[in-house]
């Protein structure tokens, strides 16, 4: 990619949407006593998920951001003792899943991978199959 093609998607970064996401195979990197939420929340994505969103070529199933904000109320469903461990797990979940959607050089309000936080790498590493 030249300069002049960096900077145009630079500029142009202020024009990009997120439209939804592909739930696709990943490895969560998740403190081990949320590791015990993946499951319910990785069930509860595909519950929430469009199946073929985009049309039967491209396929999968899709989080919107609607969906994203339901998931996000998965621990309203879970005692108080828990609700911050199952918070943890869906922030590791949907950091795994769009991963490659992040962009160098932009700040998100998590960064939780082992790349960005090098104290994870000690922590429970769960893979997700989808």
């Amino acid at each position: 990619m030249s300069k002049s093609e960096a900077t145009d998607l630079q500029s142009n970064l202020a024009d990009v949407r997120f439209c939804a996401f592909a739930l696709s195979d990943c490895l969560v990197h998740v403190p081990p006593q949320s590791a015990k939420f993946l499951r319910a929340v990785h069930r509860t994505a595909l519950e929430l998920a469009v199946p073929n969103l985009f049309g039967l070529e491209i396929g999968g199933y899709w989080l919107t951001p609607e969906q994203i904000h339901q998931l996000q109320k998965l621990p309203e469903c879970y005692p108080a003792n828990e609700v911050d461990l199952v918070e943890d797990a869906i922030e590791a979940f949907l950091l795994a899943q769009t991963e490659a959607l992040l962009l160098p050089g932009v700040f998100y309000h998590s960064e939780t991978s082992p790349a960005q936080n090098p104290s994870l790498s000690n922590d429970l590493k769960a893979t997700i199959d989808l």
